[in-house]
């Protein structure tokens, strides 16, 4: 009799074969289902990422990525309603730019670029807030004159393009990463580590981090790396630091900081690519090797989402235009191929002003570009920051809350985008 039923599972009939696929289904389903929940049911980073290395990948939902709201300004130029934040009512601020995040004593901390106000410059905000369903209402931080305070280390250039570039708290210390030196081609941009002292609201310069034009880390996104996660120099904890170049003519790269010493910066090594026993490392920068290949970024930001065990990049690309998408299992890669996200003709004429339509479309304004008027000026879409604090796992569902710039007008608006999880390969 088993041997009968041997033979019959190795030569089924084509009743069979429908039984058995229907089985299949079945059984593939509940493999989902039980593979999905194993993710979900919480463990640390660095366990996690070993135990899901190629097994895990993400898909964009198709027409998931919507704005859900206008960060900047009064009025919301698409749905002409007021802002939850009133910025220039509250603190005189028109228009802004970039906004990445970071967490900071149970506080998000948003740092914004070139703003339309009275003190000019660039500001820093915060917020408490934990509902991505909500609206993020924020709250700057203002100086001794009242006004919104801005982001001015002593002796440190911040004039146009000189803009903070990234944040993170490291050892109980704010430390802002500022882009500073900027012309108009990009070639003499160098960035800069600096000290926030919350009780004298000062930002200090404590090292430089890269220039051009060798540099790889002008834009910078920072992470303090899961505990316990393998190939890192050793297992002390470390900031990893992935950045990008010239600016919208680079891939992205990986540095690893000590945390103990990172405010010097001592200890810190490159990412060259991997060997035989992983991940490679090197103390010049001049070694770096790119995490990918794709020579367009303009801003970049990475995230670990520990609940599925992978590491997701956002950034703004020239070819195609739009924002992309990857991931990974190790922040060294493999990393998978591009996603778009979002692409000019989502927003076109919708939240960002499109100056070719017959009619206008009510969008244009406020700008800071020198000498034009709003209508002349095209919208665009710029630096799309992760926001961790929303990020949502629910199911077979990541849903990624980001801020994304417009230029025309010139505000930040919140987006958010949802990715399917699915068993990867291997």
């Amino acid at each position: 009799m088993l041997t009968e039923q041997r033979q019959r599972l190795l030569k089924p009939t084509k009743r069979e074969m429908g039984g058995l696929a229907a089985v299949g289904v079945v059984v593939g389903t509940v493999l989902l289902v039980l593979f999905l929940a194993k993710l979900t049911s919480g463990d640390d980073g660095g366990n996690l990422a070993k135990r899901v290395t190629q097994r895990t990948a993400v898909q964009y939902v198709p027409n998931s990525t919507v704005k859900v709201e206008q960060l900047i300004g009064d009025i919301d130029a698409q749905t002409k309603q007021p802002t939850a934040n009133l910025t220039q009512s509250r603190f005189g601020i028109q228009g802004t730019d970039l906004g990445s995040s970071f967490e900071y004593k149970g506080q998000l901390v948003f740092l914004f670029g070139d703003t339309i106000g009275p003190n000019g410059g660039d500001s820093i905000a915060y917020t408490a807030a934990t509902d991505p369903n909500a609206p993020v209402v924020l709250d700057f931080l203002v100086g001794g004159d009242g006004q919104y305070l801005r982001v001015q280390p002593p002796e440190i250039p911040m004039a146009g393009y000189a803009v903070p570039v990234g944040g993170i708290e490291v050892n109980g210390i704010m430390y802002v990463a500022v882009k500073t030196a900027v012309s108009r081609d990009w070639a003499t941009d160098r960035t800069i580590l600096t000290r926030f002292d919350d009780s004298a609201k000062t930002f200090t310069a404590v090292r430089p981090m890269s220039k051009l034009p060798e540099g790889h880390f002008i834009t910078v996104s920072m992470r303090m790396a899961p505990e316990g996660l393998p190939g890192l120099p050793s297992n002390e904890p470390y900031v990893l630091v992935f950045g990008s170049g010239e600016y919208r003519k680079s891939s992205a790269y990986l540095a690893a900081v000590p945390a103990a010493s990172f405010e010097t910066g001592a200890g810190t090594v490159y990412y060259t690519g991997r060997s035989s026993k992983g991940p490679a490392w090197s103390p010049r920068e001049a070694d770096a090797a790119p995490l990918f290949d794709h020579p367009t970024i303009g801003d970049i930001s990475l995230t670990f989402v520990p609940e599925v065990g992978l590491w997701l990049a956002l950034y703004d690309s020239r070819s195609p235009h739009g924002v992309l998408m990857r991931y990974a299992t190790e922040p060294w890669g493999p990393w998978s191929k591009p996603q778009i996200l979002f692409e000019p003709k989502m927003g076109n004429g919708i939240f960002a002003h499109d100056p070719d339509r017959k009619e206008s479309d009510g969008l244009a304004g406020p700008i800071i570009a020198e000498g034009k008027a709003p209508e002349q000026v095209a919208g665009g879409y710029y630096a799309p920051y992760l926001i961790d604090r929303f990020t949502r796992v629910e199911g077979d569902t990541v849903t990624l809350h980001y801020v994304l710039s417009t230029w025309n007008p010139y505000v930040v608006v919140r987006m958010m985008s949802s990715l399917q999880i699915r068993p990867g390969p291997g």
